[in-house]
């Protein structure tokens, strides 16, 4: 692009700057965008970003330090229950296991024979011929012998299974999505934070899991409709209903120093397809409310109540707008319609176009759609509602202000509105 270009450009670019800012016209009256007030069906959600996680996922993990001496499967693998997947040297194993054996059956000796010495001495008591301390003693003994057999045949028992699990076997059907080293690596074992050698997982089952700001999170509840969106799966939804809300909360700093607090939220996926991976990134929306056919604004129509320009009106809107008790004179110029606010944006009004004027209202919003929000008091069906620019709603339009409805967007509501 040559310097030329680049000054045309910019001057274009001043001058609809210069267009859109500009709200009124020669004579001075605002010119602005209506559209006819109407009913639609709104939607409140809150959006989050996640991951895919399936929803049964088994860890499998050595007991002991030893190193890997067979790997059946490779990730991605589909096993059923009980399907070999990983061996471990047991050779240390074999031998305690052994010698633990060989304890039980010497053990199982001497316990024989204490218990053939116990019968014989109580016969020998029967008769009178044995004193109470030698009965004492002879029990004594098979006690010690008894107690020594159960020591040894618990110790079996452990070294046993602690030999079984150096041989992982599958505990249910399912996909092996993780493989943590190959034949003749070191397995970190033990009872405290093992190494996990393989996941096991059902990915007929997924989860999403998602971090929800703390000012949406009180909008979610259990149960709630969800449409979830995979990066990996484009132009595709799927629906999901909300499984899980933690209840605490965790912080980060999200790249600042300011702490952010998001609570945990698990999305239950009802539809699935072939491919989902753990891992993959997903958008959720959950929807909190539905409304239907209720009455709309834009949201970009809302703004803060502001003064007339002349004195008589200004102190009848001060009445209205800036205290709690409307006069007289705002009940009848306003109707039944309500004075107070109790949605989510505060205290805020709107202006509606009657006969060339502006009139300011105050209104009451209910859920907030993508794009509008729900009007549960202050304005009629078919009522005439600004909607631009921004720069007169924001801080140009007042109550009682003339203005001019822009054809252009005129015809754009118009068409808008035959769309709905």
């Amino acid at each position: 692009m040559n310097n030329k270009m680049k000054a045309g450009l910019g001057v274009l670019v001043l001058c609809l700057g210069a267009y859109f800012m500009s709200s009124s016209d020669g004579d001075g009256i605002l010119e602005v965008s209506v559209m006819e007030l109407g009913r639609k069906d709104l939607t409140s959600q809150v959006v989050a970003d996640g991951v895919l996680k399936p929803e049964t996922e088994v860890k499998l993990s050595s007991n002991n330090t030893t190193y890997i001496t067979d790997i059946a499967v490779k990730e991605g693998d589909f096993v059923r229950k009980g399907d070999f997947l990983m061996s471990l040297d047991d050779r240390q194993q074999k031998a305690a296991t052994t010698a633990s054996k060989a304890s039980v059956e010497a053990a199982k000796v001497n316990l024989n024979n204490a218990e053939i010495k116990r019968n014989r001495q109580e016969e020998l008591y029967k008769k009178g011929l044995i004193s109470d301390q030698e009965m004492e003693n002879t029990n004594s003994s098979y006690a010690s012998a008894l107690s020594s057999f159960n020591n040894a045949e618990a110790r079996y028992i452990q070294d046993e299974d602690a030999l079984s699990k150096l041989r992982l076997i599958a505990p249910q059907d399912g996909t092996i999505t993780f493989i943590d080293g190959e034949v003749g690596d070191l397995a970190q074992g033990g009872m405290f934070n093992p190494s996990v050698l393989l996941k096991l997982s059902d990915l007929s089952k997924m989860e999403v899991y998602v971090n929800v700001n703390e000012n949406d999170i009180a909008d979610i509840e259990i149960n709630d409709a969800a449409i979830i969106e995979v990066d990996a799966y484009q132009d595709q939804k799927f629906k999901g209903v909300v499984k899980e809300v933690a209840y605490a909360a965790t912080t980060s700093s999200g790249g600042s120093q300011q702490q952010v607090t998001n609570f945990e939220v698990k999305i239950q996926m009802l539809e699935v397809v072939d491919g989902m991976r753990p891992g993959m990134s997903a958008t959720v929306e959950i929807i909190t409310e539905e409304r239907n056919q209720v009455l709309a604004i834009p949201i970009q129509s809302l703004t803060t109540p502001r003064k007339p320009k002349n004195s008589e009106k200004e102190k009848k809107v001060s009445l209205s707008v800036d205290t709690d008790a409307p006069s007289d004179a705002d009940k009848e110029k306003w109707g039944n319609r309500s004075q107070s606010m109790s949605g989510k944006t505060g205290r805020t009004v709107v202006f509606v176009i009657n006969n060339g004027v502006a009139e300011q209202r105050v209104v009451e919003t209910g859920i907030v759609g993508e794009r509008d929000y729900e009007v549960t008091s202050g304005l009629e069906e078919g009522e005439k509602v600004v909607t631009g620019g921004f720069v007169a709603i924001s801080r140009e339009l007042y109550d009682g202000a003339p203005v001019k409805i822009r054809e252009q967007s005129k015809n754009n509501s118009r068409s808008s509105r035959n769309r709905g």
